[in-house]
């Protein structure tokens, strides 16, 4: 009859490992969900900070009643401003670096992965972009086909911002939220659930927390497959930039054919989805083989 521990008792070492890796992805899972809830926070918090300086530029140190609020956010239009989405994105920017540099400590940067990246990576990344934007139009295409209540959340959002200049636009839509996205999602709690659960588990995990923040379910659904790559892309060449700069061209590619009314309504082809996922993959491949034969060339120049 077997043993049973009584309290106190020690655990063998495989027991004691086990224990304790459990721990550890207990904890970086949590600290996962912290991060996400921090980069929805932070901009919630930069939201408030402007609201609050607004109402306190329009009624002074007076309290306002329920009706003044009511038609002083009529007359604004402050419910399709573009203050309510452009500039959280922006401000949390900087409410959040401060913090992954505090968490990262002096080697933020080699552990982020801070490096330029080279041109072979930066011509095989871009010319991931528009096929990944395209299957991404599609996933969204098939997603919100089965939600009656789902509407074009993209395009409703972007035109809420009519009369903001184009490159306004482009800074707080584009390149704001791929640099704030891209260091929290894949910087930090992405390169620590991979270290912990695996490149599958990890890469599936940070990308769904990706996909979870853009809001409506359709979104989120197209949202996966760009997280996925974005991840891999990272994982690949090891610099963030990387990932950024495809991010920031997805971004841009939505919203110019937004902007300029390019966008046009198109049927689902299954084959031409699946010539896009075979590009990618080629892609990737080719950039895998070009990252090794850099670095092995790197390694011997090193070495000699």
């Amino acid at each position: 009859m077997p043993k049973i521990p009584h309290e106190g008792a020690s655990l063998s070492p495989v027991a004691s490992t086990s224990v304790a890796i459990t721990k550890s992805r207990r904890s970086v899972l949590l600290e996962a969900m912290c991060w996400t809830l921090g980069f929805l926070f932070a901009q919630g918090l930069v939201l408030a900070v402007l609201l609050l300086v607004i109402l306190l530029a329009t009624f002074g140190m007076r309290c306002p009643s329920q009706s003044e609020l009511l038609a002083w956010v009529l007359e604004s239009d402050l419910d399709q401003s573009f203050l309510l989405v452009g500039v959280p994105v922006m401000g949390a920017v900087f409410v959040i670096f401060p913090v992954i540099r505090w968490r990262e400590g002096s080697e933020f940067r080699q552990r982020i992965g801070w490096r330029i990246p080279t041109h072979e990576e930066v011509v095989y990344s871009l010319a991931m972009i528009v096929p990944a934007a395209l299957i991404g139009d599609m996933v969204y295409d098939v997603a919100s086909a089965g939600m009656v209540t789902q509407s074009n959340s993209l395009g409703h959002l972007y035109g809420t911002f009519q009369g903001v200049s184009y490159p306004v636009l482009i800074v707080a839509l584009a390149l704001a939220p791929a640099v704030l996205e891209e260091l929290v999602f894949r910087g930090m709690l992405g390169r620590r659930l991979v270290g912990r659960f695996g490149t599958f588990w990890g890469v599936l995990m940070a990308s769904s927390l990706f996909a979870a923040v853009h809001g409506a379910p359709a979104h989120a659904i197209a949202t996966l497959p760009i997280g996925i790559l974005l991840h891999v892309l990272y994982l690949q060449t090891g610099t963030i930039w990387i990932p950024v700069m495809v991010h920031f061209g997805n971004n841009l590619l939505a919203l110019s054919m937004v902007h300029f009314h390019l966008g046009n309504e198109s049927r689902v082809s299954p084959m031409f989805l699946a010539v896009l996922c075979v590009y990618l993959l080629l892609m990737l491949l080719l950039l895998n083989q070009r990252t090794r034969s850099i670095g092995t060339a790197q390694t011997r120049c090193a070495s000699s």
